[in-house]
């Protein structure tokens, strides 16, 4: 099923936004389900399926069936709200509709129980080809994923230290030659080769402060359904390696990890805990 001005969105999402083949595909799929949704299930919708007959009520309905029938996570439910509120926004913007059916709809806080995530670590690849995730994101979840600590990778003059790093991944070195046409211009501005840059010319700190990062940080977490404080997207890579080295021993792994062993003793009991 094709939805409503499906080629005019598509068109709006590579060649304004920029967004990457893989990420208008998840777009699409989310309509193409709500729209589904609404032809199977609302009947006032069916009848007569013309984008003025959409009403909020019929988004809330789609939301309440997604979380009681296939139990979606809050992060799940943000990023379906972010793409259907990018999708009425277009269209409310180049007057295709004159109502919008998601605006008083708001995110979901993500449950500060559960804040230590690994699967983003699966999800990396899709995530560094998505250009709804700044730059700066996605750079801090690569770096995070090479054993890099914030406290590491904020340091002036790290960039150095990461030129020495193999990457042989296909979609990490395309991200990276992006990255670097993106920090092009705040590099030449700040006459830095560092990789965190403020956006505005100040000689005597030109890198990004912790608290800018998590700016930026903070402005993609909704979308991406996980916590993305640098201390525990390196927790959640802790984890990981720990649950895929398991033969090594732990002189080995706090070697590999940079880990003292009391440190060590906490993730392999936390590791424990969560399995």
């Amino acid at each position: 099923m094709n939805y409503p001005y499906q080629k005019q969105f598509q068109e709006f999402l590579r060649n304004q936004k920029k967004l990457a083949p893989l990420t208008v595909h998840t777009y699409d799929s989310t309509l193409t389900n709500f729209f589904n949704y609404l032809l199977a299930n609302r009947p006032a919708f069916a009848r007569d399926p013309r984008l003025a007959n959409l009403t909020e009520s019929d988004v809330r309905a789609y939301f309440n069936t997604l979380r009681t029938q296939q139990g979606i996570t809050m992060g799940t439910y943000n990023k379906i709200l972010s793409q259907l509120n990018r999708y009425f926004r277009y269209l409310f913007t180049h007057q295709l509709i004159t109502t919008y059916p998601t605006l008083t709809l708001h995110g979901q806080a993500v449950d500060p129980g559960q804040r230590i995530s690994t699967k983003w670590l699966a999800k990396l690849d899709a995530i560094l080809q998505d250009n709804h995730v700044h730059y700066y994101t996605r750079l801090t979840l690569l770096l995070v994923k090479h054993g890099f600590t914030v406290g590491e990778f904020l340091q002036p003059g790290f960039y150095r230290v990461f030129d020495q790093v193999m990457i042989t991944d296909p979609i990490e070195r395309e991200f990276l030659r992006r990255y670097r046409d993106f920090i092009a211009p705040r590099q030449a501005l700040q006459n830095s080769g560092d990789l965190f840059l403020k956006q505005r010319y100040q000689p005597d700190a030109p890198q990004l402060t912790n608290a800018g990062l998590h700016k930026y940080l903070r402005a993609d977490q909704d979308y991406l359904g996980f916590h993305l404080a640098p201390k525990y997207l390196h927790q959640g890579y802790i984890l990981t390696q720990l649950a895929a080295h398991r033969d090594l021993s732990d002189g080995e792994l706090m070697d590999r990890l940079k880990l003292d062993p009391a440190s060590l003793l906490y993730y392999q009991h936390l590791l424990l805990k969560l399995n």
